[in-house]
């Protein structure tokens, strides 16, 4: 599944990726640095998570449209 990612940079961090974009290797760029330089966490198994949901903090949702930028 695609998605559509915009991002600001500085203008040479644009100078460097804009040749990559147009050549379209940006996203095997950015797969290879993913997995070279995020942290590895563990999933934690689904039977530490069970009866977690309510502890989520649920004060602060809304729809995107509304959240500042």
């Amino acid at each position: 599944m695609l998605h559509e990612l915009t991002i600001t940079v500085d203008d040479a961090v644009y100078q460097t990726l804009k040749p990559m974009v147009e050549q379209q290797t940006i996203s095997s760029f950015l797969s290879e640095f993913m997995q070279n330089h995020t942290p590895k966490r563990p999933i934690p198994p689904i039977r530490s998570l069970r009866g977690t949901l309510h502890k989520i903090d649920t004060s602060d949702i809304r729809e995107e449209a509304d959240r500042p930028l």
